[in-house]
């Protein structure tokens, strides 16, 4: 029996070609792109959830005010943890980028490592894999170091690491553990792991942060991402109440911070914050796969459907010869089960051919393993969910002809079918709209983004990080530097990145500052040469002299006067920054130096230290021989085994920043395209069976007179209708959803009038350019061909 079923459905699909082929397209094409979008979405959700006990892993978070939070939290919280039977587990991390480490005799000097000092529990609370050592003696030294594969590959190639010795920051280091490489849906990667306590020695060592000598008493710097693993059936909000508690006590009652705990699963996707734009787009591309699925079953509907009077004297004759309405269902429901697997097949051929470029275009590395577990559960639900939609309907319309009626010719089309299809039919172009719509705003807001005005010139500006030596010559090296063609201006700062300025206190004091105030204010270190290097405006006051008396100026930006309360003129108000009494001598435009998603914050530029991080303007012809000069002044003062000379223009890192958002938003507009691709390829499946069934109606129009482009607005009015239709109800859905992802941007575009009219048009010309076609074919037909068996 069901040889016979798979016999007859074969010959069906062979037979009716053109709907075939259009069926199988439209189904292919819906689960490559759905396949390849849940891959995605799937990979971005499951990110830290490889940890054995992620589920009860927090990270600690810091509200120093309604609008600041940081992830970073000071040292004794881990201590006060110890006084809480609620915790089960802790560990501090202190992250440190662009790191250089050297072999013992500095035959191999490399840079540009991640490493990361933790307390000996981080390998007993993460489930990272250790390939060699012992967990329990990782860290017994303060003087030892864990490397990834990768790290180690780099230094000794396939030996054994395990004893050797390398040099970090000045010191020598033994490897005692060898780590393999951090997955990539890992929310922490790190090249190397050193012990916490070789980070308290050199804190102690240093004279520590004022009064507090130690890490562990420290309640003033904000420099630990630290996590604990909680009890079962353990309230977190409750916990962080109690840390908080402990910590206001410390502070003997005078603190406003409040700590929290967020969920380690949640890191990737939701920042501290609670700013969710990451998870957002994540559930976007999930309806997007889930419309492309529902876009290709309904285009199987429609065509179904619509054939039904073409297969009702098929089903009359079979059920007048005895076939009962359940075998009727099944031949049916295995026709749509053999050309779904033949769609299956050609999907997944095209998901391996397109993962490559769909790697280069998302900026992941997700694999096509047909050995994956994870990727068969999404091909399964896929392709089960589909397949369901799809088949049940047209299965029962076809099974449910009357033989009586069919083989008297008094079968026609219901009116129920024909309202479906046109209710299908608005529900598919109603997506599009949507689509077209969240394209527009995406796009133009990518692109807002990159042209936005920062505030300073971010063009043709790179930094390098310069040796110690060179540092305590950087007057000469300056001055070298001035007298090449190609440099217009050098800087010297403490701003690793620019785009980025992290480093922030709440130890400002000034005249009449309010007793509950919690200002936080973020700063950096910058000599006379950084604010003209920038291009960053200044508005009032001057700038630093780059003498003695900088030690007690500062310079600030319009935000911080704002927020300080301060009136006009600003410029000798008298303030105390980490205790060092000083007056504002200057005040700069806001410029933006953290994530457009932020608004701008207070800003403090002092010079009490130089930093060693070089910027140097230049200009687009002369920026190659710019860098070789600032390279020839790094190698002069560097030493005999120099770490690599490395530098990072500031727009690219600019764009670095938004990298991931213009991955999605690329993403965004590939999928929504094949998404209207696929409604139109219904929609021209839907006009052919159409136009074939009006074929001797179009006939004889033109036998009375009727023009060709009368013909063609005839036909072509009919599939119009569902599309302004489907403009009112998707344009509304539209402003909504768009609205809704902007809201995370603190500068955004606003919508326009235009965006909604010029989607609704393009979907109008789509439907028009998809359905002409198949009406001018048929309105330039001789009469005589469709009339000569009258």
């Amino acid at each position: 029996m069901l040889k016979n079923y798979v016999k007859t459905a074969w010959r069906n699909l062979k037979e009716h070609k053109f709907h075939t082929f259009v069926n199988i397209s439209g189904l292919a094409l819906g689960l490559t792109t759905a396949i390849l979008l849940l891959l995605w979405v799937q990979h971005e959700r499951s990110y830290d959830r490889f940890h054995k006990d992620y589920s009860r892993i927090y990270r600690f978070f810091a509200c120093l005010d309604a609008n600041t939070v940081w992830e970073e939290v000071p040292g004794p919280l881990a201590i006060f943890s110890k006084s809480l039977p609620e915790i089960e587990a802790v560990v501090r991390i202190n992250e440190n980028n662009g790191q250089v480490l050297a072999t013992e005799d500095r035959s191999t000097v490399l840079d540009g490592f991640t490493t990361a000092y933790v307390d000996s529990s981080f390998l007993s609370l993460f489930n990272f894999e250790l390939l060699e050592g012992k967990p329990i003696q990782l860290f017994r030294d303060p003087h030892s170091i864990v490397l990834t594969e990768s790290t180690a590959k780099q230094f000794f190639g396939n030996d054994n690491p395990i004893g050797k010795v390398l040099q970090f920051r000045g010191d020598n280091v033994t490897v005692t553990g060898l780590m393999r490489d951090f997955p990539d849906n890992s929310s922490m990667t790190f090249d190397a792991l050193l012990p916490m306590t070789l980070y308290a020695q050199r804190f102690t060592a240093n004279g520590g942060n004022g009064d507090w000598k130690t890490i562990d008493v420290d309640m003033g710097s904000y420099a630990f991402s630290t996590f604990v693993k909680l009890r079962d059936d353990t309230n977190p909000e409750v916990v962080g109440k109690k840390f908080t508690q402990l910590y206001t006590d410390a502070q003997n009652k005078s603190s406003t911070i409040q700590f929290g705990l967020q969920p380690l699963a949640d890191m990737h996707l939701i920042s501290a914050d609670g700013n969710n734009a990451s998870a957002r787009m994540v559930q976007i591309f999930l309806l997007i796969a889930i419309m492309v699925l529902a876009i290709a079953a309904i285009n199987y509907i429609n065509l179904s459907t619509a054939r039904a009077l073409v297969r009702a004297r098929e089903v009359g004759i079979r059920k007048v010869i005895g076939a009962n309405k359940v075998q009727l269902f099944l031949q049916f429901i295995i026709e749509t089960a053999l050309l779904f697997c033949i769609a299956l097949l050609l999907a997944l051929g095209l998901i391996f051919l397109l993962l490559p470029l769909y790697n280069t275009i998302s900026g992941k590395e997700l694999h096509f393993s047909l050995s994956n577990g994870e990727l068969w559960k999404v091909i399964g639900y896929s392709a089960l969910g589909t397949l369901l939609a799809a088949s049940v309907y047209p299965a029962l319309l076809l099974s449910g002809f009357q033989p009586l009626q069919v083989m008297k010719g008094k079968m026609t089309s219901g009116t129920g079918a024909v309202l479906l299809r046109k209710i299908l039919v608005v529900f598919q172009f109603s997506i599009s709209i949507v689509l077209i719509l969240a394209t527009f705003v995406i796009s133009r807001q990518m692109v807002y983004m990159r042209k936005l005005d920062l505030g300073y010139d971010k063009d043709y500006v790179f930094s390098v990080s310069l040796p110690d030596n060179a540092v305590k010559h950087i007057d000469a090296v300056k001055n070298e530097l001035r007298n090449h063609l190609g440099i217009v201006n050098v800087a010297l700062s403490d701003i690793y990145d620019v785009t980025a300025i992290s480093n922030a206190t709440g130890d400002l004091e000034w005249p009449g500052k309010p007793a509950n105030s919690s200002l936080i204010i973020s700063q950096s270190s910058i000599d006379k040469d950084f604010i003209p290097t920038m291009d960053i405006q200044l508005l009032e006051g001057r700038n630093l002299t780059g003498t003695a008396a900088d030690s007690n100026l500062y310079v600030v930006n319009e935000t911080t006067v704002r927020e300080m309360g301060l009136k006009p003129p600003y410029v000798g108000t008298p303030i105390s920054f980490h205790d060092r009494p000083g007056t504002i001598a200057g005040v700069v435009k806001d410029f933006n130096f953290k994530s457009l998603k932020e608004k701008i914050g207070p800003l403090l530029f002092y010079h009490w230290w130089d930093g060693n991080m070089l910027y140097v303007r230049t200009t687009a012809a002369e920026a190659s021989n710019a860098i070789k000069a600032v390279e020839e002044q790094y190698k002069k003062y560097a030493g005999d085994t120099p770490a690599p000379f490395r530098y990072n223009f500031v727009d690219k890192q600019f764009e670095a920043k938004y990298r991931s958002d213009q991955h999605a938003g690329l993403l965004f507009n590939v999928f929504a395209g094949i998404a209207i691709f696929i409604s139109c390829l219904g929609l021209l499946g839907l006009s052919t069976h159409t136009v074939r069934q009006r074929v001797k109606e179009i006939g004889i129009r033109k036998v009375l007179g009727a023009s060709v482009g009368s013909i063609v607005g005839l036909l072509s009015s009919g599939s119009l209708w569902p599309v302004l239709f489907s403009i009112i109800i998707g344009t509304p859905i539209a402003w909504w959803a768009m609205n809704k992802w902007l809201n995370d941007f603190a500068y955004r575009i606003e919508m326009q009038w235009w965006m909604f009219v010029t989607a609704g048009l393009v979907a109008v010309v789509i439907a028009l350019v998809t359905v002409s076609w198949q009406a001018i074919r048929a309105a330039v037909a001789n009469p005589i061909d469709s009339l000569r068996d009258e």
